[in-house]
């Protein structure tokens, strides 16, 4: 089993960094699924974060400024239940069918599905070969779970995401 933690300060290229291992992988002929939270701005202003599907790139609100939810993150709305409906499927599917499965990202936004946290913790150390990004300072169970089970932690910093993500594809190859 390889698991590869992918972790760095806001802004420093977790997205980046996982998105590239997807297409690193796929170039070698290497199934992969699961998904990646993508940022949208608009006007140059962070509207809310996407969670968009590996390979086939379906894509849902995770959180919106200006949002109506009962769960919020800082100035954010989450949706708990458009992550269960696109993201979970995801892991499922891709730990079902031996993909290398890739998550993008384990937070404080996701951490609000107790759904998600529990399909994290049943597919660490029955999947082939995995790779999570999460939060840099997050104290959570599932979070330190995955810590002391990875097999690699890589802390990306500014402008290391292309370098990041060949030592993970590499080692989540090897």
């Amino acid at each position: 089993m390889k698991l590869a933690v992918i972790t760095g300060p806001p802004g420093s290229g977790k997205t980046t960094t996982i998105v590239k291992v997807a297409e690193i992988l796929a170039s070698r002929g290497v199934a992969v699924g699961g998904f990646y939270t993508r940022e949208v701005r608009e006007g140059g202003v962070r509207k809310g974060f996407e969670i968009v599907t590996i390979p086939d790139g379906e894509a849902a609100w995770l959180a919106l400024r200006g949002g109506v939810s009962r769960y919020r993150v800082g100035s954010y709305a989450v949706f708990p239940e458009n992550l269960e409906r696109v993201g979970l499927p995801r892991i499922v599917t891709a730990a079902g069918e031996g993909k290398v499965l890739l998550v993008d990202e384990v937070g404080p936004m996701e951490l609000l599905s107790e759904r998600f946290v529990r399909s994290v913790e049943e597919v660490i150390g029955s999947v082939r070969a995995s790779a999570f990004t999460v939060h840099y300072r997050a104290k959570h169970p599932l979070i330190e779970r995955l810590r002391s089970a990875a097999t690699l932690i890589e802390v990306v910093r500014f402008g290391t995401s292309q370098q990041v993500a060949e030592r993970v594809a590499s080692h989540l190859l090897g």
